[in-house]
């Protein structure tokens, strides 16, 4: 048996492509409980409106950079549903998330708000975990659009390329809130 036909999934019955498409958006829910607690949890401590030092300008790109990130990603996943390669398309969505993920690590270099208010410290914790899910999200756009480049996806069997572009369509839908949230409220 050779090395080829060990990586390349069997197609999967509709049964259980529901199943896995299921599972893995009970994972989005639960990640988006933390989100909604982070969020609420900023206006019950440190109420509406936001420090003029705030780098709303830089909050803006990043929000630009995702939402642009999502084309690269859905025209890579329409490319491997119709059985083509969509690497280069998941790479470049990679790379926009990248300099996305160095924009917040900017930020926080050149933070001008106290970390330690109360406004700071939901901002800090509530970026902070949002740029965790941002590293998971990139490395597992990574990873799919590796396997894709060598020809690991079917038609029948590419449940991985969606469940990485489910998750990273919620990271950018949670960057816009998180940009609500603390940018302009």
């Amino acid at each position: 048996m050779s090395t080829a036909s060990i990586n390349v999934p069997e197609d999967l019955s509709g049964r259980e492509r529901r199943m896995y498409r299921g599972s893995f958006f009970l994972v989005i829910i639960g990640e988006a409980m933390i989100f909604v607690t982070l969020f609420s949890t900023r206006f019950l401590l440190a109420g509406t409106g936001h420090p003029d030092t705030l780098n709303t300008p830089l909050g803006l790109a990043v929000t630009v950079l995702l939402v642009i990130s999502l084309a690269p990603l859905a025209l890579g996943l329409s490319r491997v549903q119709k059985g083509s390669s969509g690497a280069s398309w998941l790479w470049l969505a990679v790379f926009l998330g990248l300099i996305a993920l160095a924009l917040i690590i900017y930020d926080w270099s050149t933070l001008q708000v106290a970390v330690g208010s109360r406004y700071g410290e939901n901002y800090v914790m509530s970026t902070g975990y949002h740029a965790l899910h941002i590293l998971l999200g990139l490395i597992g756009l990574a990873v799919i659009a590796g396997a894709d480049g060598r020809g690991v996806f079917t038609t029948g069997n590419h449940w991985q390329v969606e469940a990485a572009a489910m998750f990273w369509t919620f990271v950018v839908m949670t960057w816009l809130i998180l940009y609500a949230v603390f940018f302009i409220y």
